[in-house]
């Protein structure tokens, strides 16, 4: 079986960062195209942090695309500090000198690699699902040519923007709704199980002594991740690697099928996404969601595709 067709749709901060690098050096999968989404930070910062990160890694074979800078649900400036003023914390990658942003926007890149892999290709979305939303509103046709989109976002219970939205879906609740009732196959990999996937000390210190650029990249991050957590901010969680975890090692992953949907109004209710557990509502489920982690699986994992970088 040949490695699997991927692009990456992602708000480039510290923990999205650590998922593409680990993506780049699976063994299990293509990275065709990065796409990038206002989010974690403005989108200035998270399309620079893509050109910068495959420029620096010289990931040659992995194309580059602009998307949407502002959500289809109209908020203020939700930026935070937690990924830090450009998304990368403290660090600061070389300028891309030699790469450039494709012609295409990510929608385009999203439509026509849908359309050239027949079938096969997957999404990873790690951001807000405005880019993916704008193709399927523009491209129905879609639909039936991605294989399967793969997402960290929502939560069966809970949330960490408000009680009950968790960010990714909180920031275009309105694009996910989209996404979500698509048709299109997908998994959820939402924040009360991307909230244990916790990297330590020890995991760090394995990490650089990997000793290559992209190894030493994330041991960085990861210390500016604990410095954060010292200062009362997020502990080191790999939220968006654990959703690249459910695409290619699900064996560290519990998941369940359910009907789910997405909230779009009320002051405390925008962005929650309703997981129907009990199954109340009689809807045939329509996305796989994770429910449960085995954390040390995980880490193994992860870490070894960050120790196969050259």
């Amino acid at each position: 079986m040949g490695r699997r067709t991927f692009i990456i749709d992602c708000d480039t901060g510290t923990d999205d960062a650590i998922a593409i690098i680990a993506a780049l050096y699976s063994k299990d999968m293509e990275v065709v195209a990065l796409t990038s989404v206002n989010g974690n930070v403005a989108h200035q910062y998270t399309s620079k942090n893509n050109l910068n990160l495959v420029e620096y890694l010289k990931a040659d074979q992995v194309l580059v695309a602009k998307g949407a800078e502002i959500p289809l649900y109209p908020r203020g400036n939700y930026y935070g500090t937690t990924h830090g003023q450009t998304g990368l914390g403290t660090i600061t990658l070389p300028e891309a000198k030699i790469r450039t942003f494709c012609e295409d926007n990510a929608i385009e890149m999203i439509r026509k690699e849908a359309k050239k892999q027949k079938g096969n290709l997957e999404l990873l979305v790690i951001g807000p699902m405005t880019n993916i939303a704008m193709a399927i509103s523009l491209y129905p046709e879609i639909i039936s040519e991605i294989k399967h989109i793969w997402f960290m976002g929502g939560a069966v219970r809970g949330g960490n923007v408000t009680t009950t939205a968790e960010f990714n879906i909180w920031v275009d609740p309105v694009a996910a709704k989209i996404v979500i009732n698509s048709g299109i196959p997908m998994t959820m990999v939402g924040l009360d199980v991307t909230e244990r996937a916790i990297l330590n000390r020890d995991d760090e210190q394995r990490v650089r002594k990997a000793g290559t650029k992209a190894s030493i990249l994330v041991a960085d991050i990861l210390e500016y991740m604990f410095s954060r957590h010292s200062e009362g901010g997020e502990d080191a969680m790999m939220h968006d690697a654990l959703a690249l975890a459910a695409a290619i090692y699900p064996e560290c992953l519990t998941c369940i099928d359910y009907y789910v949907d997405v909230e779009c109004e009320g002051v405390y209710t925008a962005g929650h996404t309703m997981v129907d557990v009990r199954g109340k509502l009689g809807k045939k489920p329509n996305v796989s969601v994770a429910v449960d982690l085995d954390i040390n699986k995980f880490k193994e994992w992860l870490i070894g595709c960050i120790e196969s970088s050259v």
